[in-house]
This record gives C-alpha cells, sequence and structure tokens, in this order.
C-alpha cells in the first residue's frame, strides 16, 4: 500500500533526523586574544550570549542578560567568574604558576561578552621562558564540546593602544583550545619583547606611538623574541603552538632571523586552515541547512537543474555572509532563524502540492540571502581583530562550500538508490513531510522562544 510505504519514509527521515542534536547555530565556538608584555599578560575572551550564559553560577542565577547593566556584569565578575576562572584557567612561565585575575566583563554592540583577564608580574628574565596555559573554560557545561580559537600576540599596549593591536595586527602566534588540546606549551625567546629602535639586522623598526604601541617591531623580527619550545609532554591534550613558532624555531638555531613577509605567510595560512575546517564542520552540523537542502532536490530534479540550485545556493549565502561579517548589513537574528525554519517549511509543502516546480533555483537564492546571516553568526564570534577578517571569512565560506558539496555527493545517490525501490513520488512526499514537521517545529521554537524539541 503506497500509504504505508509513505508512513514507513516519513517515520525513517524522521528517525534520521533527531539521532544528532539540532544546535543549527548555536555552536559553542568563541575566540580569544593573549597579549604578552614585558612583565604581564592581558586576554580578552569573547563569546557568544547563549554560551556565556552556560557558564556555571551565570545559568544558575537566571540572570536576563538581555536587560543586565554595567554594574550586575561586574559584580558577576567579582561574585562568579572570578572563582570560575581560577578553577579553569591557569598560566605558568617559567616553572611559576601566576594568578589570573578577572578585570573587567563588557556587553559588545553585536551581544556578544568579552571576559578580560590579567596576569601581573610575570617574570621574563630568563633568555627562554616557557609559557604553559592551561585552558578548560566551558568544556563540562558543553558536554566537552567547546572550542577556542586563540591568537598570541606581543605587545605592551594597554587601554586603546591595546584594542588597536589586537584589530590591526597580525598576531604572532595561533592555536585552537579544544576538550583534547586543553594546554598552550611554547616559549618567548628573550625577556619580553624588542625594544623600539633599530634592530641589528638593520630591519627597520616601528617606535612606540604616542598612545602606548612601545613594541611593535615584534611583528618585523619575530625570530629574535620567540622560538619554539622544547617537545612538549606527550600527555593527551598538549598543544603546541602553530607553524609560526615552528618555523621560528628552525632558524632561531642559527641566530638568523625570520623576515616578517615569511612570519606573515605562516599565520595567514594557519588562519585559512582553521577558519575552512570551521566552516566545514559548520555545515556538516548545521542541521536546518541540510534539511534545507534536502526538500530542494528531493523532489526530483536533473543534475542541470541541482547545478543551478547548489551555484543560487552558494552565490547568495556568499553576498550575505561577506555583508554580515564586514558588519554592513546587520539582521536581528531571532528573526535570521525563524526565517531559515519558514524556508524549510515552504520547500517541503512546496514538494507536497506541486509535483513540477519550475525554477527552483530563485527559490534557493532568495532564500540563501536569510541563510547566509545565519552563517554569519556563527563566524563573527571567531573574527578575532579587522585585520584577519577578509581571510577569515574567505576561508569559512570556502569550508562551508566544500561541507555543502559532501551533502550533495551523499544525497544525490542515496535518492537515486532509493527511486530505484519505491516510486518517486513516495520518496517525495515522505521526506518532504518528515522535514516540515521539523521545521514546522523549529519555526514554533524561534518564533515564540520554547522548546518543543527533546533533542
Amino acid at each position: 500500500m503506497p500509504f504505508r510505504k509513505l508512513f514507513l519514509i516519513v517515520i525513517t527521515v524522521l528517525s534520521l533526523l533527531v539521532t544528532v542534536p539540532v544546535s543549527a547555530h548555536n555552536l559553542p565556538m568563541g575566540g580569544s586574544r593573549w597579549c604578552f608584555g614585558k612583565d604581564n599578560l592581558v586576554v580578552n575572551i569573547d563569546l557568544k550570549p547563549d554560551l556565556f550564559a552556560e557558564i556555571k553560577g551565570i545559568k544558575e542565577g537566571r540572570y536576563d542578560l538581555n536587560s543586565i547593566s554595567g554594574q550586575q556584569l561586574q559584580q558577576i565578575a567579582v561574585d562568579i567568574l572570578q572563582p570560575y576562572i581560577n578553577k579553569k584557567i591557569s598560566i605558568t612561565v617559567n616553572d611559576k604558576t601566576y594568578p589570573v585575575k578577572v578585570t573587567r566583563v563588557v556587553r559588545n554592540p553585536n551581544s556578544s561578552y568579552s571576559i578580560w583577564l590579567s596576569a601581573d608580574n610575570i617574570s621574563f628574565n630568563n633568555p627562554v621562558n616557557p609559557v604553559r596555559i592551561n585552558y578548560t573554560l566551558l568544556f563540562e557545561e558543553t558536554n566537552n564540546a567547546h572550542l577556542n580559537l586563540a591568537f598570541g600576540y606581543l605587545s605592551d599596549a594597554t587601554g586603546d593602544a591595546l584594542q588597536k593591536v589586537f584589530d590591526f595586527s597580525q598576531p604572532a602566534f595561533q592555536t585552537t583550545f579544544d576538550y583534547n588540546a586543553q594546554v598552550w606549551a611554547f616559549s618567548i625567546n628573550g625577556a619580553a619583547p624588542v625594544p623600539a629602535s633599530s634592530d641589528k639586522t638593520g630591519s627597520p623598526v616601528v617606535s612606540g606611538s604616542s598612545d602606548g604601541i612601545k613594541d611593535m617591531a615584534v611583528h618585523k623580527n619575530i625570530a629574535t623574541n620567540m622560538r619554539a619550545a622544547g617537545p612538549a609532554p606527550k600527555s593527551a591534550g598538549v598543544r603546541k603552538n602553530s607553524g609560526s613558532v615552528r618555523a621560528a624555531s628552525s632558524q632561531a638555531k642559527e641566530n638568523r632571523p625570520i623576515s616578517y613577509t615569511h612570519e606573515k605567510r605562516s599565520s595567514v595560512w594557519s588562519s585559512m586552515g582553521q577558519f575552512l575546517v570551521l566552516g566545514i564542520e559548520h555545515i556538516l552540523t548545521g542541521y536546518d541547512h541540510i534539511c534545507f537542502l534536502l526538500a530542494l532536490i528531493v523532489i526530483g530534479l536533473s543534475i542541470k537543474e541541482v547545478l543551478k540550485i547548489i551555484t543560487a545556493f552558494t552565490i547568495a549565502h556568499s553576498i550575505t555572509l561577506l555583508l554580515a561579517a564586514l558588519e554592513i548589513v546587520r539582521l536581528n537574528s531571532r528573526f535570521v532563524e525563524s526565517v531559515i525554519a519558514f524556508s524549510i517549511c515552504y520547500v517541503a509543502l512546496e514538494n507536497l502540492f506541486k509535483e513540477k516546480v519550475n525554477y527552483r533555483w530563485l527559490i534557493a537564492f532568495g532564500f540563501g540571502l536569510v541563510h547566509g546571516f545565519g552563517f554569519a553568526s556563527a563566524l563573527q564570534e571567531l573574527i578575532v581583530g579587522k585585520s584577519n577578517l577578509l581571510i577569515s571569512v574567505v576561508s569559512f565560506n570556502l569550508g562551508v562550500e566544500t561541507g555543502q558539496l559532501v551533502i550533495f555527493f551523499i544525497m544525490l545517490p542515496i535518492l537515486h538508490l532509493l527511486k530505484k525501490q519505491f516510486e518517486a513520488r513516495i520518496i517525495t512526499a515522505g521526506t518532504s513531510i518528515a522535514v516540515f514537521l521539523i521545521g514546522f517545529a523549529w519555526l514554533i521554537e524561534r518564533v515564540f522562544t520554547v522548546q518543543l524539541l527533546w533533542f
């Protein structure tokens, strides 16, 4: 009986969709910047609102973060964040552990939260200063799914000048904290950054400005200041810094400087690789996007039509991803997420009531514009500073496209095989009903801020 086949397909698709978590864009990712001065360390950790709210003590306190005052935030910093950071972050230099102080908490214009930390009176008197940072922030709260992109800088700047360093200079080194890599181990070669004068090689050095950026020279000759640590402990969760510092190691032994261009390229390639992987991970775990793509092609289209859909969707979300990441266009995230859920319902219903759909690529393009804002919501909190913004956006988008192609290459053969066993219309209807039910549940959840699904 066709009805039994239809019911079987609906149940099967629903089962596949509910066996995975559907957090969509609320992936537990954040970014951090670590600035090493002559005798101190300043840290800025950026977290999305939903991730900040998960911190133990904040979640239990049931704070209304939408209307919280600056004074209340500073009280949270003292009463909740300081004890929390004491347990979750430790900083050791030259085998001595330094206390980490929460200096302030700021709510940013994009609603994300910045936690500012400092560790003072650090001794950088030795020729080589081994640094070991242990980061376990938010692993327990996210079932070990939290990931933090960490960027390192060398500067004595403070206040607004430090913000300029973060925003407009390339990081000297970087890593990624996750559950499997909780320790960042490296060494700083020399007693903090070089003076703001001329180096012995004759390379140009940027002198200090009136606003306090005294040692940007380190970005001109990074090898004179850093070299990689010796072999890191082989225990789980230890990660040495990225290729830029390892490159310094190979030449530091010969006391030859590494040019700024080489160092910058190393950092750029490392950053591109990270954001490429993040883009792939995001689309493969963005189950609302997957449902939308499935609904678009399950109706039974030719390869030519599928290629037109892929191209239209790609162009559309690439446009809005770039506009949103550059903060040229801003849309309310709740509105964006609701429209994404509506797009799933619309295409699924169209599949049910139309046997043939013309110009589906136009639907893919129109809704793809909105999906691009959804991609941007995941990316914005990971962009650390303006200097790597374009590279981050392009690399992330390439990752999204790669993941999208993987999805299509998996979906199309499966649909082809199923249509050999069942009537094409049964496959289309069964899949569309299941996708519509999930999409409609998301729509209700996002419009009315309620939880209907248990997964």
